[in-house]
This record gives structure tokens, C-alpha cells and sequence, in this order.
């Protein structure tokens, strides 16, 4: 699969919003009636009408609010502008407003484009220098100073920022700022109470931006913008959401998780991500983690080729990892001779696509017949994972294209190899017991084994 950009794809135009309806928005925020202008701004939704950064980013400050952030004393007096000559008490966010926030971020997305509704958090995009002065306003530019989306998750995020923007003199102050001056502890939760619904919408932002990518193999160029610059992606704050989210109670917050690691794991399907170093990294993380919470996670993903082959190179690590049997080299990669003398040079069609598949090769047959056989040390029982390698292997070797399957592996499901090693590692037919039997059955007949 190359990177393709078809010349017919349909471009959807989205204009600014004129001054005016932007001041109607505007004016209902300064006088406190939240609900109000987030009504307002849900009526001037459109297709072909985007939402300013500054409305989104002070959308976003009212979804994150939190009954703590509620309390008297962080009510903040803030100057009027100066022509009104006055002090005015702004009233906090209600939990109507922060639910209405919440709802209308969806509805965004639902109605523009993912690159429009997720503007307030690119890094790439400058927000223009805006003039309301108003509570929410102001004390949503810490969000403006986030570099990336992860970090207005954080527990704890707008009761540690707000009260740098508090005044109008903060405001100007935000440009000195540096960005790591917003940083938190290590010790917060990664992703707030407050700030699940807000995961969620990016998440919607995420997939939606994959669903409409053009290019291949099919992932979020907006989600890749969020880990950081080319030169060194950062996937620590996405796996940190990840396995707070499987340690989650909610099914919704652990479903979020396995929503993030499949954009994870699509990314690393290209070259854009260093696949064997995302292995290396979740392995890393889900070692501490029960049996139950892996399966969990990994039982969530989407089916596709990349997740098949994500599991495949998870699961071989972990037996790798956990046992003294002698591991088989990898299949070597075909190499390109050297060009002969006197033979005519090839020039690259500068038409022709660059491909962004990652170079990562899934192991062969033998490999995954030698882990079948491999006894762990770990206190862990083998038989869950060692099934969930069979399927992943099989689902991989079913649905990859064509070059990248092994030949050996109908061969080994055909001529009795593969029943000898469902004997070997789970039970023999028939005679299997506990686990072992309803994974032997259940691979007898994903497989088809003869």
C-alpha cells in the first residue's frame, strides 16, 4: 500500500465566521450567559462555516470544568475593558454550561472537518490575538499554551493554569511563558475525572480525521501532529492515557483506551512511528498489568492487518521475554542486487507514490511453532495469550497482502504440524481439560485445522 492522494477527492470549503457572529458569541460570554452563547454558537453551526479557535478553546475550558473548580473562592474579579471603567464578578462555568460544552464539541465534529474543529490544540496553527477580556476568555489561554492535547487531560490541569491568566496583565504575560511552565506532576492521574468526556471528543476528532485521510496505509495526520515534532514522536502521554484508561472500573473509559492504542497502532503501521520501539514501549508498560486488563485492551482493537500484526510482535516479545527457549532469527528481508555494469540505469517515476509501510516484517511459521512450545516463568497462565497469538497470526496471514504472507503457514495448518502443536500446548484432542479444551476447540475451528 503507497501513499496515494486521489486528485478527484472531493475538498470541503469552510469559511471564517464573519466578525458579527462571532461578536454575537462574543457578547453573551462577557455578560456570563454561557448556556446562551453556546446556543448561539450551535445555531451558527455549519458545514461550510468553521468555529473560531478562541470559541473552541473556551469551549473546551467550560467541558473541562469540574465541581472543584466550582467553588466560592475561585470566583476571579476581572478588569472590564477599559472604556467601561468598572469591575465586574464573573460567574463560573455551571455544570449546565460544561455539559452543553461538551455536547456542542461533538456536534462539531459530527458537522466540520477534524483539522477545523481541533484548531484551538494544533501546534502548527497561531491563534490570532483576541481582544474579550471576559472570564472564560481569558482564563482559557492556558490552553493555548499546551503542547499537545494530552496535557489538558491532566488532573488537576485548570486548577493548577487558571489562575496564571486571571487578569488582563496575565494575559499579556502569557507570551513570556514557557510551555513547560505548564507542566504538572507526574503524580496526577493522566486523564482527569473531569476530563473523560473530553477524551472522548478527541478520540472522535482522531478517527474521524483517519476515516477521511486519503492517504495509506489509513491513519490520523492530526493525531501524529499531537506526539510531537518528526524528528522525536512521543508516545509517553498517549500510553499513559492508555493504561490509566484499562485500569478504569467504567467500560466506556476502558473501550477509550483500545480507541487510542488503535490510532496508536495504525501510525505505527507506517513509517512515521518506530514500530518495534511502540512494542517495546506498551510491552514495557503492560507488564504490571493483570491478565484480565491486557485481554481486555487487546480484545478491544479493531481487526486490521496492522493490529494483527501489532499483537503478533507483542505476544512474541512476551514469550520471548519469559522463557529460555532458543529463539529463531527473523525471516531476512530480500535484498536488492547490485547493478551490473553495462545494464541501463532505472529512474524512479517521480510520479510513482512513496510507500509508507513500515519495513517491520511479521515473524515466520517456524517462529510462531517455537512459541507454542515455549514454557514461561512468568506466574501468568500462557494458554490466553498463546491463543491470542494463533488468531492474531492466522487473521494476519488471512487479510496482509499477498507479499507479506507465508507460504508454509496453509502447509502447517494442512499437514497435521498444527495439530500436533494444539496437542502439544493446550491439550490433545478430546482430551483437554479446563482452558485447554475451549481453546483447543475454538482454534480447531478458526483455523480449520486438519
Amino acid at each position: 500500500m503507497d501513499a496515494t492522494l486521489p486528485m478527484n477527492a472531493p475538498q470541503r470549503v469552510e469559511s471564517e465566521m464573519s466578525q458579527h457572529q462571532r461578536g454575537l458569541v462574543d457578547l453573551c460570554l462577557e455578560e456570563g450567559q454561557y448556556e446562551q452563547a453556546i446556543d448561539v454558537l450551535s445555531q451558527l453551526r455549519s458545514p461550510h462555516l468553521k468555529p473560531s479557535a478562541a470559541h473552541i478553546r473556551q469551549l473546551l475550558f467550560m467541558a473541562l470544568f469540574s465541581p472543584h473548580d466550582r467553588r466560592p473562592d475561585k470566583v476571579v474579579e476581572l478588569s472590564s475593558s477599559p472604556s467601561k471603567k468598572q469591575k465586574k464578578s464573573y460567574l463560573l462555568p455551571s455544570p449546565a454550561a460544561t455539559l452543553a460544552s461538551q455536547q456542542l464539541l461533538v456536534s462539531f465534529t459530527n458537522t466540520n472537518s477534524p483539522a477545523a474543529v481541533i484548531r484551538a490544540l494544533r501546534p502548527s496553527d497561531v491563534e490570532p490575538e483576541d481582544d474579550n477580556d471576559c472570564f472564560v476568555a481569558t482564563q482559557s489561554l492556558c490552553i493555548s499554551q499546551c503542547k499537545n492535547c494530552w496535557q489538558i487531560l491532566v488532573e488537576g490541569f485548570l486548577d493548577h493554569n487558571q489562575q496564571i491568566f486571571s487578569t488582563p496583565k496575565g494575559k499579556g504575560k502569557l507570551r513570556d511563558n514557557s510551555v513547560s511552565d505548564l507542566s504538572l506532576s507526574d503524580t496526577q492521574a493522566p486523564v482527569g475525572e473531569s476530563a473523560w468526556p473530553v477524551l472522548d471528543w478527541l478520540l472522535l476528532v482522531f478517527e474521524r480525521d483517519e476515516q477521511e485521510s486519503a492517504i495509506l496505509p489509513r491513519h490520523s495526520p492530526l493525531f501524529l501532529e499531537q506526539l510531537g515534532s518528526p524528528s522525536r514522536h512521543d508516545t509517553d502521554a498517549p500510553l499513559a492515557i492508555i493504561m490509566h484508561s484499562i485500569q478504569q472500573t467504567d467500560q466506556r473509559r476502558r473501550m477509550m483506551g483500545s480507541r487510542l492504542m488503535n490510532l496508536l497502532i495504525n501510525l505505527s503501521y507506517t513509517t512515521h512511528l518506530d514500530f518495534p520501539m511502540l512494542v517495546v514501549s506498551v510491552f514495557n508498560r503492560l507488564s504490571t498489568s493483570s491478565l484480565d486488563d491486557i485481554s481486555s485492551l487487546m480484545s478491544n482493537l479493531g481487526p486490521s492487518p496492522a493490529v494483527s500484526k501489532f499483537k503478533i510482535a507483542l505476544y512474541q516479545k512476551y514469550f520471548n521475554d519469559s522463557s529460555d527457549v532458543v529463539k529463531i532469527a527473523a525471516r531476512p528481508r530480500p535484498q536488492a542486487r547490485a547493478q551490473q555494469k553495462g545494464s541501463p540505469v532505472k529512474v524512479r517515476d517521480p510520479v510513482q507514490p512513496v510507500s509508507l509501510v513500515n519495513k517491520y516484517r511479521a515473524p515466520g511459521s517456524a517462529e510462531i511453532l517455537r512459541l507454542m512450545e515455549a514454557k514461561t516463568s512468568s506466574a501468568v497462565s500462557p494458554l490466553k495469550l498463546k491463543f491470542e497469538l494463533l488468531v492474531s497470526y492466522n487473521a494476519y496471514q488471512t487479510a496482509a497482502p499477498a507479499m507479506d504472507r507465508d507460504p508454509e503457514w496453509l502447509n502447517l495448518l494442512r499437514n497435521g504440524t498444527m495439530a500436533k502443536t494444539l496437542d502439544s500446548a493446550f491439550g490433545c484432542k478430546g482430551m483437554a481439560v479446563g482452558d485447554g479444551s475451549a481453546y483447543r476447540n475454538l482454534l480447531d475451528a478458526i483455523l480449520n485445522v486438519y
